[in-house]
């Protein structure tokens, strides 16, 4: 977010002939000294009475005064520190009543720096909303800054308010929200990947191909040197069929991720999912096995390729369910070991993420303490179809520490 600074040296105004005029002018005098109390005592009675209230030198004043009012309000040394505690709202009206009185224009760019002022206190609140967890507050006190920001035409300072509701809009998981938040912010084409990920997965998930696919162009072409909108491309290809696009846009990450070992390994790790999910469990492998040939000891391709063998074995089981109970062939046989031997296939790999896991410092584990929770919860499933229940036993442990933990907090 840019700083917002005020005009603090004003043009001098001709002086008027009437008392409230000369109000006008001693208040701007008094502002211009540091005595903000006396400004306010002047400027206040000026906006309400007839000769002066419609005049909009007197409101720029206005909302110039009670702006340097707001800054006095954060310096814990400043007697003027709880001198107005409306001051934020009196100087959007303020701004916003200058702005419609002034016709000529005459006092335009220092009130929008005023309005962008605004906009970035309402900003700050919503930044102090979202961190108290009041995820609504953030989005009503973002609105209300977008709204300023527009009015002070300013329209590239509100993208932070965009991102900032989003975000809130997230925690709130109100889908709709994310939508109305995150869509100008494409438009804008900005370089936020939370924005272009969030709306992919919230429109492949909804069904709207096409959408998603408008959402990986649009990333694609803000951020042309970002390898995850490659990814996402080649994700976007895939979902219209085209694997052999899909496969290029794979390599063009993987290019771009040559010098950087850890991010090529997961970029590699990236590209095995995106090949799960097309079904290309033959080229899901090798990425999968070539991620970890890069960097050994690491969580997503170990859980990566757990997860597919694992989801692989369940589909055989449901295709034994599906034979039909007079079916002498065997294949109800042969599908249950196909499966048993994709769940044994998946233990070292979920075993490996673990491992990984439990090799983190403390901060580390709490940040994946969900991912050990899903990887101990499909090991567990694991031992219980191979009936290794000796090797069941500690991972039960495990799952009911976490759950005891997690009731604790």
């Amino acid at each position: 977010m840019k700083k917002i600074a005020l005009m603090m040296t004003l043009a001098v105004i001709g002086y008027g002939v009437s008392a409230q005029s000369l109000n006008v002018t001693s208040a701007r005098e008094a502002q211009n000294r540091g005595y903000y109390d006396k400004a306010k005592k002047l400027i206040d009675p000026a906006c309400e009475h007839e000769q002066t209230k419609n005049d909009p030198k007197t409101w720029y004043y206005a909302g110039l005064i009670y702006s340097q009012i707001g800054g006095e309000s954060t310096n814990p040394k400043s007697k003027y520190r709880n001198l107005d505690s409306d001051w934020l709202n009196k100087c959007k009206n303020a701004a916003l009543r200058c702005k419609e009185l002034d016709t000529d224009k005459e006092y335009a760019d220092g009130n929008n720096t005023i309005l962008a002022f605004v906009g970035n206190e309402y900003y700050k609140k919503a930044i102090a909303a979202f961190n108290a967890g009041n995820y609504d507050e953030s989005m009503n006190l973002c609105e209300e800054s977008i709204k300023i920001f527009n009015e002070a035409g300013k329209k590239e300072y509100a993208s932070e308010s965009y991102l900032l509701a989003g975000k809130s809009a997230m925690n709130a998981h109100n889908n709709e929200a994310i939508l109305k938040y995150f869509q100008p912010l494409v438009r804008m084409h900005t370089k936020e990947n939370l924005v272009y990920t969030t709306l992919f997965r919230q429109y492949k998930a909804a069904g709207d191909t096409n959408a998603a696919i408008k959402v990986a162009q649009n990333y694609a072409k803000s951020c042309s040197e970002d390898y995850n909108a490659n990814m996402m491309m080649a994700e976007a290809y895939m979902l219209k069929g085209n694997m052999e696009q899909g496969a290029a846009e794979i390599n063009k990450a993987l290019e771009k991720t040559q010098d950087k070992p850890a991010t090529h390994a997961q970029i590699l790790a990236s590209a095995g999912a995106v090949y799960e999910a097309a079904a290309d469990y033959a080229n899901a492998e090798a990425k999968y096995k070539e991620s970890l040939t890069t960097l050994p000891t690491q969580f997503l391709a170990n859980n990566g390729m757990g997860i597919m063998l694992y989801n692989r074995a369940v589909d055989k089981l449901t295709e034994a369910n599906n034979v039909p109970p007079d079916d002498e062939t065997g294949l109800y046989e042969k599908y249950l070991d196909e499966s048993k031997e994709l769940f044994r296939q998946s233990m070292p790999y979920f075993n490996a993420a673990i491992a990984y896991i439990d090799g983190l410092d403390e901060e580390g584990k709490g940040i994946n303490r969900s991912n050990l929770y899903n990887c101990l919860n499909a090991l567990k499933t694991v031992y219980a179809r191979l009936e290794m229940y000796d090797d069941l036993k500690p991972i039960n442990a495990r799952i009911e520490a976490l759950q005891k933990a997690a009731a604790q907090n």
